[in-house]
């Protein structure tokens, strides 16, 4: 059989792995026809790990269903991607200014937030950008004045605190809750970190960046930079392993996973 010609376009012969020319009707159906697939895959991850019929059907309702009906009626993000999550008992403050993009799930209690009321005037645009299949634990927070950007595929463990600003408290006379905001700094947390739980990560009128895959140990207080695909913890926290380069090894040695003797 001869290959099937649509102008610059070759499509391979009927039997071969595709067979119809890539017309728009065609294109839009087998893009949703994959999308379809793909769900129903990831749910059967789900399914085969061991959970209950009961347990993804309720919270498939809560998480899909209901969760979306209410972000859509109380949430006006300056974007919002495909497929994000954002869970019925999260707080969202400033949804405007605020940018999801695909794939993102912000679980229980989580609060999102643009503090205007602290603000001498609202931000030119988003101050607040998320990106793909972030992962944001329970009663996380993240607040942003200035800037605070976390690329895709960040884990964040439960209770962290993420903020690019802190209360000015250097008048001892005056009450710090009338003090008002210090300089704000930026904060970007780098694609395929993992923040742990009870991480405290601050922006004291500096930048602060923390690298791609770098891990945060938990209960770490973060207020200086952590370089990409190094290892931090401490209060104030400091690198206590990175992966060099050069070597392909880490700098401690150490192979597996777990804390640092």
């Amino acid at each position: 059989m001869v290959p099937f010609h649509a102008g610059s376009k070759v499509y391979p012969p009927h039997g071969t792995a595709s067979r119809r020319p890539d017309f728009p009707l065609f294109s839009r159906r087998d893009k949703l026809y994959n999308r379809t697939v793909a769900r129903l895959n990831d749910y059967g991850r789900f399914w085969r790990s061991g959970y209950t019929v009961r347990e993804l059907a309720l919270n498939g309702f809560r998480l899909l269903v209901w969760s979306r009906i209410v972000s859509a009626l109380t949430h006006s993000f300056a974007r919002r991607g495909a497929g994000v999550v954002i869970d019925c008992t999260a707080t969202v403050q400033g949804s405007r200014f605020i940018e999801i993009d695909d794939g993102t799930w912000a679980q229980r209690q989580v609060w999102l937030t643009v503090p205007l009321i602290e603000l001498p005037e609202p931000p030119a645009g988003p101050v607040l950008k998320i990106g793909k299949r972030v992962q944001i634990g329970p009663r996380t927070t993240i607040s942003a004045v200035r800037e605070v950007v976390i690329e895709d595929d960040v884990l964040f463990g439960m209770n962290v605190y993420v903020s690019d600003h802190i209360h000015a408290f250097r008048d001892p006379r005056t009450p710090v809750k009338d003090q008002g905001l210090a300089a704000a700094g930026r904060v970007r947390i780098g694609a395929g970190a993992w923040i742990g739980a009870n991480v405290v990560i601050v922006a004291d009128g500096k930048d602060l960046e923390i690298g791609a895959n770098a891990v945060i140990g938990a209960n770490s207080v973060v207020t200086k930079s952590v370089p990409a695909r190094g290892v931090a913890a401490g209060a104030p926290a400091r690198v206590v392993d990175r992966w060099d380069e050069v070597s392909e090894r880490w700098s401690s040695g150490r192979e597996d996973a777990g804390p640092l003797d």
